[in-house]
């Protein structure tokens, strides 16, 4: 019956016009048809390359004024409805091909246009606004929920709002659990996965959505998926193993099995990487009571995409889920549950991704990742803009004000704990961080920006005298407003270093004055002068409040170089 409608979706270059233009092949579309016809058509899928036109053809069928029925009729054709929609979630599911990311040769562009037109015609089929207390099969969810992040390569932008659309329409309208038990139009509750009823604890969910997450997302479908890959840290119910053993090669689907047996044990991370996405959504829709009652089932998974060192992008993606799991956790519940040290031990080792093993730029980026997270873990509010461009100076001012005020109102509530993560950060990982890669500009340059919140003063100086500086002015820009935290927020000490302060400001300003060549590009000569002389002003007041002068240290100076009247000029002045 749909011979020619599906040769004329063949022909059709970008089906990923259809959503705006489905007269594109309404003209072939048949006369009259039922739904038993488009749900015949839906399971007709020869292979993969046919899906694609199969989607095309059942979306302009059902956007015709051509069917049998409304689509908003109750009547006989439920179950065939139930079928077709089935179908469509099974055909847009973005499964990916092949075992290695090396040898990946999945056509994201097909997926991609899968979901797209699959999520229009589930919309089509499954309006919740006209089927009230309708119970839709997990399995369409799913494949729902798989398109809700644009970053992933099966996702567009415009999938992840139609995604995020439907499953916001859904759970808004579906009637709660404890109420009255909806009519199963067209679905029930028995097309579920076998098993995903178990109790999980003696208090049940309040809404649909808390019931779908913990019972259908996490134990069922997740919780198989992540079974074999799991960490030796925590046990199968999530708490801390008493004596975690060192995980066995062979027991990861690393042993004589090849790419083929890690692809078995890791389905998650190779065939089904749209799991990911799943967890991440059922983290990004849980709430502080959630988390309290069901973390048991949350801590496995995320522990086990922690421990995953490859690709960056999947190693990126799990600190940006764990920081959101960290701010929704009740505050207190990780310690309580012996999970802190877990969780720092699987983040920790990330700061240590650097050249010349790591290339610079997936350095910077894990960095960037990995230290707010650890920040969050110690009881700071990391900035999460440590490699964004820099900001002109009136607005840095005023944020530096805000995170300083930020930071005082908190830094009475430390436990010790966290005063020893901080100690770690610093030690273990900045300080060998830098000293490990100080030859590559940009992650000096970040090192600065993080030490800003924290009292260090031999690497500032080391940067800003070096005389090469100049050549990448932000990293002078960033270890000067550096130097401005550490005496913003260590003034009481900042006596003892007066003359290495300004020995550090006098020695870059002359670098500056001297460099012929300055870079145009921001920050200017100008600008760095400006801020240089900022510091002198900041120190000359701390030093004010301490009852102490700084004119017999600065008058030789001047009196030997007058450049440096101008770095001077104002403290002079006061």
């Amino acid at each position: 019956m749909f011979e020619r409608l599906l040769e004329a979706a063949r022909k059709l270059e970008d089906a990923s016009l259809l959503p705006d233009a489905p007269e594109l092949l309404l003209p072939s579309v048949p006369g009259e048809f039922a739904l038993d016809d488009i749900r015949s058509l839906a399971i007709e899928v020869l292979d993969k390359s046919d899906t694609t036109v199969v989607l095309s053809a059942i979306y302009v069928a059902l956007r015709s004024n051509k069917l049998g029925i409304q689509l908003n009729d109750d009547g006989a054709d439920n179950i065939a409805l139930e079928d077709i929609a089935l179908q469509i979630g099974h055909m847009m599911v973005p499964v990916c091909s092949g075992a290695a990311f090396d040898k990946d040769s999945t056509d994201y562009a097909s997926l991609s246009l899968n979901g797209f037109l699959g999520l229009h015609i589930l919309r089509l089929l499954l309006t919740p606004t006209s089927r009230g207390g309708l119970v839709i099969p997990t399995r369409i969810l799913l494949s729902v929920i798989a398109f809700t992040n644009s970053d992933d390569p099966w996702a567009s932008s415009s999938c992840a709002e139609l995604a995020r659309s439907f499953l916001s329409d859904y759970f808004q309208n579906i009637s709660p659990p404890q109420a009255a038990k909806p009519v199963p139009f067209p679905f029930s509750r028995s097309t579920r996965d076998v098993g995903v009823e178990r109790k999980l604890s003696e208090k049940r969910p309040k809404t649909e959505q808390e019931r779908f997450i913990t019972e259908d997302v996490l134990t069922g479908f997740l919780r198989p998926l992540f079974a074999k890959s799991r960490p030796t840290a925590v046990t199968v119910s999530g708490r801390p193993a008493a004596f975690p053993e060192p995980a066995s090669r062979y027991s990861q689907g690393d042993g004589f099995g090849g790419a083929d047996d890690i692809a078995i044990t890791k389905p998650w991370k190779y065939t089904q990487r749209y799991a990911v996405t799943v967890f991440e959504w059922a983290v990004e829709n849980a709430d502080t009571d959630l988390l309290q009652e069901q973390w048991p089932l949350y801590t496995p998974i995320l522990l086990t995409l922690l421990d995953e060192p490859q690709p960056i992008s999947l190693k990126l993606r799990a600190l940006s889920i764990f920081r959101n799991f960290w701010r929704l956790c009740p505050e207190g519940l990780l310690s309580r549950i012996g999970l802190v040290d877990v969780f720092e031990q699987a983040v920790f080792p990330t700061v240590l991704n650097l050249p010349s093993l790591t290339p610079e730029d997936e350095s910077c980026d894990l960095l960037a990742a990995a230290y707010p997270a650890l920040f969050d873990m110690a009881g700071l509010e990391a900035s999460d803009s440590a490699l964004a461009e820099n900001e002109d100076v009136k607005t840095e001012s005023t944020n530096d004000r805000k995170t300083s005020d930020k930071r005082d109102l908190h830094s009475s509530g430390f436990s010790e704990a966290q005063r020893k993560l901080l100690d770690k950060l610093v030690r273990e990982g900045i300080m060998v961080g830098y000293h490990h890669a100080k030859h590559h500009i940009r992650l000096v340059d970040f090192f600065c920006q993080t030490l800003r919140r924290l009292d260090i003063v031999p690497m500032i100086s080391e940067v800003l005298v070096d005389p090469f500086g100049t050549q990448y002015p932000p990293i002078l820009l960033s270890a000067t407003r550096l130097l401005q935290a550490v005496l913003q927020t260590c003034w009481p000490r900042i006596p003892h270093y007066c003359n290495e302060i300004i020995k550090i400001a006098m020695l870059s300003w002359l670098n500056i004055e001297d460099e012929d060549s300055f870079p145009p590009h921001k920050p200017t000569k100008a600008e760095l002068k400006q801020q240089l002389t900022r510091t002198v002003e900041i120190l000359s007041a701390v030093m004010a409040a301490a009852k102490l002068d700084m004119s017999d240290r600065v008058h030789p100076l001047v009196a030997q170089d007058p450049q440096l009247r101008s770095l001077f000029t104002s403290r002079e002045a006061k």
